[in-house]
């Protein structure tokens, strides 16, 4: 290995366990370091905008795996969304952390290993809320998408998570009599940049809001976050948190790169993004990286 992915910074934590960023980090090389877990994102992390996945990623996580280093998707998406995509890359058997964490599931058997869904009440008032407001919103029930409104937001969105839509008359009604596990504000990028600090004063402490994507506004019920999913992994398999990894691009990634003990940042994210990480890599070098991370004996 060349270059940054030939290298391996392991965090350094502060008294309360938290990223001490800013502070030199010890580095060690990839050949001492093998993680007990690797977790990386899905859209724009394991995938590009286009939606493509670089031909060498497979080889890289089945390396992980023969290597015996967990390698999980971590997302934001809808579980039969982010299970069709795990296939691809040959990922069929093991768990997988969806709507940002609300949901741990098995990808073989599909079932809820965890799973934090939203009180249906406190999901109405925001659906009635952005109705209000007159943006559009999306509701995941049963890992089934929602909407009251047929608009290209919507449409949009399904081809993207290649799912099925489900209409109703009263999208508030649906999830009050049915716990959302998460919901979704769609908006253009610059409305979004308005909207999101509003809506997360607006229902902070109650509940979680983070951006996503440009044009994605994501809730979930208070307490749910990738990290917190992980960290529940670690504690249910006897896990290290200061030998993981974790890998991704967007605002939504960022509590998984400060709770990881490396934290690897798309050199293609945002620079709050890239400043929380303790390794920024291309996306296109994130298959060398895993791949160094396999190859590496164990502690």
């Amino acid at each position: 290995m060349q270059g940054a992915a030939a290298v391996v910074t392991a965090a350094v934590d502060d008294q309360d366990g938290r990223r001490a960023r800013g502070e030199a980090p010890e580095t060690v090389t990839a050949e001492r370091f093998r993680p007990d877990l690797v977790a990386a994102d899905l859209d724009g992390t394991l995938l590009t905008p286009g939606l493509e996945a670089s031909p060498e990623l497979p080889g890289a996580l089945a390396a992980l795996e023969a290597a015996g280093a967990p390698f999980l998707i971590c997302t934001g998406r809808m579980f039969r969304s982010a299970r069709r995509v795990a296939a691809q890359l040959g990922l069929r058997h093991g768990p997988i952390v969806c709507y940002q964490g609300a949901m741990v599931a098995d990808l073989g058997t599909g079932a809820r290993l965890l799973h934090r869904p939203m009180n249906g009440e406190v999901a109405a008032a925001v659906v009635r809320r952005l109705r209000e407001l007159g943006r559009h919103l999306n509701a995941y029930i049963d890992d089934q998408l929602y909407v009251e409104r047929l608009d290209d937001w919507a449409r949009r969105c399904a081809e993207h998570s290649e799912v099925g839509i489900e209409l109703v008359d009263d999208l508030a009604a649906a999830v009050a009599a049915r716990p959302p596990t998460k919901l979704v504000v769609l908006s253009e990028p610059a409305d979004v940049d308005v909207l999101l600090p509003r809506l997360q004063e607006e229902w902070r402490g109650r509940l979680y809001v983070v951006r996503s994507q440009p044009s994605y506004i994501e809730i979930a019920a208070p307490g749910v976050s990738k990290s917190g999913a992980l960290q529940w992994l670690c504690d249910r398999d006897g896990l290290r948190r200061e030998r993981t990894v974790a890998c991704g691009d967007a605002p939504n990634d960022l509590d998984m790169l400060r709770w990881a003990g490396l934290g690897v940042a798309m050199a293609e994210a945002a620079p709050e993004v890239r400043a929380a990480a303790d390794l920024v890599v291309p996306r296109a070098g994130l298959p060398a990286l895993l791949a160094s991370l396999a190859a590496a004996p164990r502690a």
